[in-house]
């Protein structure tokens, strides 16, 4: 066990909102049958001429979150015959609860969050995995206190930030691998948002955080420095979107209809970069140059691929082995690609599929 150093701090500084940073908690955006082909879901859409409501949970900053708002912008999510309805949450954690809880359709989520949350509810979850949404390499590295550049070492037993539930449990953990330092001795800080991990960072009470894209340029804002770059710590993420049962079941087309959309509104980011990143700059004030430099790393890899079934895998024996659920199990039978099959069956790779 970690020790009892963990803490949580409220809501001590405010923050703009910033790209590739999970900053916001539950802000709410104002502004079908099945088929059997992707050809099929948008004619259907087009044919009745009624926007079916979609609500769906992102993570605020992150990829989900900025093709949904360009998306929506461009009218590509109603030319799919969707009513785009967006909440916005500080961490795949969070978008879960508002799976479970009925408050939204569709949720953003990484890795080690889903696979988390599947391993503590076995007796009663109802999530599915819907869809590979990004997969590979992370970017960004370990952000330390400037004292401790020199000589990493010395951050053993200090404090790290950690969100618990989150991907950022398994990045500290493959941190403390890479430092070689004992894991059960370690100083966890827990935070719940950006806001508060910079207020842990600029009090002293942490020394290391993983961060990456706009988020670590708030730390480099403070004198922290980059102690480890990603690539060394040699970690992979992905992340997908996670329904219910239930809903997947009446639902495969509207979510197909959804993943279309979504990965037309990554092509016109892509395509367009320089019009996306100044109405992100302009609508959430997030700096236009930062959003490129964060994009060029964003990758759609929306679909099923064997690989990111190993790196559910990966992940679900890893954390099996550090107790954070009791019962080992198979992450492979949550995963359904109905809607895939819909919107992109050449893009499922998965073994035996």
């Amino acid at each position: 066990m970690m020790k009892n150093g963990r803490k949580r701090i409220g809501f001590i500084l405010t923050a703009f909102l910033v790209a590739f940073s999970v900053i916001g908690c539950g802000k709410a955006e104002t502004k079908t049958t099945k088929d059997t082909d992707s050809s099929s879901v948008q004619q259907t859409a087009a044919a009745d001429g009624k926007l079916q409501p979609l609500r769906v949970a992102v993570m605020t900053g992150m990829f989900n979150h900025y093709t949904a708002l360009i998306g929506k912008e461009q009218g590509i999510y109603k030319k799919h015959g969707i009513d785009l309805q967006l909440t916005e949450y500080p961490a795949g954690i969070n978008t879960v609860d508002a799976l479970v809880t009925g408050q939204a359709d569709l949720g953003y989520v990484a890795d080690f969050a889903i696979v988390n949350r599947i391993g503590n509810t076995l007796d009663s979850t109802n999530l599915e995995i819907v869809s590979e949404v990004q997969g590979g390499p992370v970017n960004g590295g370990l952000y330390v206190d400037p004292k401790y550049k020199d000589n990493l070492k010395e951050l053993d037993g200090k404090g790290f930030i950690n969100t618990v539930g989150t991907v950022s449990e398994y990045y500290n953990s493959k941190i403390f691998e890479y430092l070689g330092v004992d894991e059960s001795k370690q100083k966890l800080l827990n935070s719940d948002n950006p806001q508060t991990s910079l207020a842990l960072a600029q009090q002293g009470d942490a020394a290391a955080v993983f961060a990456s894209g706009a988020n670590a340029n708030l730390y480099e804002g403070i004198g922290w420095v980059k102690g480890v770059d990603a690539s060394e710590l040699k970690i992979n993420t992905y992340s997908f979107d996670v329904a219910t049962k239930e809903y997947n079941k009446d639902n495969a087309a509207l979510i197909a209809q959804y993943l279309q959309a979504t990965q037309e509104s990554y092509e016109y980011i892509v395509s367009h970069l320089d019009e996306a990143a100044a109405y992100l700059e302009k609508t959430l004030g997030v700096k236009a140059d930062v959003v490129k430099a964060d994009w060029s790393v964003a990758k759609s890899t929306i679909g099923f691929s064997e690989e990111g079934a190993l790196q559910l895998e990966t992940i679900e024996k890893w954390a099996y082995q550090k107790g954070k659920f009791k019962q080992d199990y198979a992450i492979r039978d949550y995963i359904n690609t109905d809607a895939l099959k819909i919107a992109f069956p050449d893009k499922i790779t998965l073994a035996g599929k």
